[in-house]
């Protein structure tokens, strides 16, 4: 006889580890590495940006940005976003609701 196995157990321990993992990477400050690489990436964008003024080059806006916008949508990322679009517009519809009873029999 097979034991079944607990899925809400297994799903709990799969979020508390996606969980971890979110904290340390928080924790050790791999995000804000991140976010002062790309500011450090801007001052030289700034620096050569500056430089060339000076120089009385011709400027154009597009050789100092980086185009590192990546989409990374897919069926999932947009199955979720209606998701949580249509979440949202039940609880909002819903408080609203609620709300105008409490004015209709307190107001």
């Amino acid at each position: 006889m097979k034991k079944k196995g607990n899925w809400f157990l297994r799903l709990m321990f799969v979020l508390f580890v996606v969980f971890l993992g979110l904290y340390i990477a928080s924790v050790s400050g791999y995000y804000e590495t991140q976010v002062g690489n790309k500011v450090a990436l801007t001052e030289d964008a700034i620096r050569d940006f500056e430089q060339d003024v000076l120089d009385g080059k011709t400027v154009d806006i597009n050789t100092y940005l980086k185009g590192d916008n990546k989409d990374y949508s897919n069926n999932f990322t947009d199955m979720g976003d209606k998701f949580s679009e249509s979440v949202q517009k039940i609880l909002t519809d819903g408080i609203g609701g609620v709300w105008d009873a409490i004015k209709v029999l307190f107001f």
